[in-house]
């Protein structure tokens, strides 16, 4: 699933609203901020611009995930600052739709992904009715084949710990998830295994 990381106390009333198809947190703190990150693997981040040294410096650690900068007014200074370790830059009072367009836009942007159907090389995922294709011919897989392939489809070339993995698919063993992946790799999904770190990852295919 997606996940978001917002630390902007405008957006804690309206983040269910506003994002009920992914997984957002709140950070209330710049500190409970730096926790989250170490503790989870973020898709995006929405922060306040008092926030700026603290994402400056999870860039610097190697941290990319893509950043939306929440600015009290405008500055021409703070824009062009923000550009420089971020991806987007807006400014009080906000426009709740335009936030919703460039966080799904940021989502669509992510992997391949176009009219609710995510392609990864001859394969086309039909988001809303979770369903695959191997270009015309409809591919069978089960509940659990299909919930597994669209969390790696979301998250390509994001490693996956096994712990995520069993929380989304709600029950499973070792076994049962090694025979699911031993599929999806057979059908042509790239998805390897570190040892040690103990996830999978799903090498995207552009």
């Amino acid at each position: 699933m997606y996940k978001i990381l917002i630390c902007e106390e405008s957006l804690s009333y309206a983040t269910s609203n506003l994002f009920p198809m992914y997984q957002v947190d709140m950070a209330k703190s710049a500190q409970e901020l730096l926790e989250l990150t170490y503790e989870n693997s973020y898709d995006l981040y929405l922060l306040h611009f008092e926030c700026y040294a603290l994402r400056e410096e999870l860039k610097n650690s190697g941290d990319a995930t893509k950043t939306i900068f929440i600015d009290e007014y405008y500055s021409i200074y703070n824009l062009k600052k923000a550009f420089k370790i971020a991806d987007d830059y807006m400014i009080k009072p906000l426009y709740l739709e335009e936030l919703k367009i460039k966080v799904d836009y940021h989502y669509r942007k992510l992997y391949n992904y176009t009219n609710n159907v995510i392609i990864y090389k001859n394969f086309y995922f039909h988001v809303n009715s979770k369903q695959l294709f191997e270009g015309t011919k409809k591919v069978k897989l089960s509940p659990s084949e299909l919930k597994l392939l669209e969390l790696f489809l979301g998250h390509q070339n994001k490693p996956l710990s096994k712990d995520l993995i069993y929380d989304s698919l709600e029950s499973t063993s070792d076994g049962s998830l090694r025979v699911y992946i031993s599929k999806l790799n057979k059908l042509g999904f790239d998805i390897s295994y570190d040892r040690a770190i103990v996830s999978y990852l799903l090498k995207s295919f552009k």
